[in-house]
């Protein structure tokens, strides 16, 4: 290269019009998929949900009926109040707490694994998400939630 194009090059613009024309596209493009796949997700509320440890199904509640059933093997209920229901699942690899509002969520307020990242997921509110908690093989989900086949890999 010769010294006459290496000043050209120094002295020009660091982003051409071209440059960011590109950028403004591709940022486009990003936020489109974005809203694309927040908007389309499964987003109904829930009707109930389905606790299953193994692939076996341990614990199940209606939030239309108010109907439970529960494998009295590995699931224990604890006190609640009128708009929650606690139930506790212990199996050989440990336990887990999960508290449902009768209001139509559920999350998991406490564990004894590891890393705890059941507890940290947050509520499940509708039909776009699931729960794991993978070192106790406990999978919490929606009704009518699936994702392929549902197995979680071990």
């Amino acid at each position: 290269m010769s010294l006459e194009k290496i000043r050209q090059v120094k002295s020009g613009k660091a982003f051409k019009i071209g440059d960011i024309l590109i950028y403004a596209v591709l940022l486009t493009a990003v936020i489109a998929v974005f809203l694309a796949v927040y908007f389309t997700r499964g987003a109904s509320p829930l009707s109930g949900i389905r606790i299953s440890f193994a692939g076996e199904t341990v614990y199940e509640y209606d939030f239309e009926s108010g109907e439970e059933r529960l494998d009295a093997r590995y699931v224990a209920k604890l006190d609640g109040d009128t708009d929650t229901i606690n139930v506790k699942i212990t199996t050989d690899y440990g336990y887990n707490t999960v508290q449902i509002n009768k209001g139509g969520s559920v999350k998991v307020t406490s564990a004894d694994c590891g890393k705890l990242d059941c507890v940290y997921s947050g509520e499940l509110k509708d039909n776009g998400g699931v729960i794991y908690c993978s070192p106790h093989r406990l999978k919490i989900e929606p009704y009518g939630y699936d994702i392929d086949n549902g197995d979680i890999i071990m």
